[in-house]
């Protein structure tokens, strides 16, 4: 079934797949009021969660108390300043091949791996 997205889901699908810093859900409500004055903090949230859901976005946590998300769908790491909370996107590393460089628990069945690379940007060094 095609994901059914309405005018605002739209916007915010748009806002997210824009954004090159993984921006939070109050980001994302900032950004899209000024394409579409009046939308809800509400909305905003409920159409990321609905995105998220059906694939059209990721929502991605750093260890924050807060998601983030990410228009960007295929496989890549990230490069975290720990010192400003930056995050760029970083393609040029290969994973670890399950079965082979990885093994999960017994028990565990892994559906992702993701490496996340914390260090300090060149603007906090």
């Amino acid at each position: 079934m095609k994901p059914e997205l309405t005018s605002h889901r739209k916007t915010v699908l748009n806002v997210v797949q824009m954004s090159h810093d993984h921006p939070t859900a109050r980001a994302v409500f900032e950004r899209a009021q000024k394409k579409a004055p009046g939308v809800s903090f509400a909305t905003v949230y409920n159409s990321l969660k609905y995105l998220s859901e059906q694939g059209l976005i990721r929502s991605v946590n750093f260890g924050e108390d807060y998601a983030r998300y990410d228009g960007m769908l295929e496989r890549h790491d990230h490069l975290i300043c720990r010192k400003c909370g930056k995050v760029d996107d970083f393609v040029k590393i290969e994973p670890p091949k399950v079965g082979k460089d990885f093994s999960a628990p017994k028990g565990f069945k892994v559906e992702e791996l993701t490496i996340q690379v914390v260090g300090l940007c060149e603007k906090c060094q």
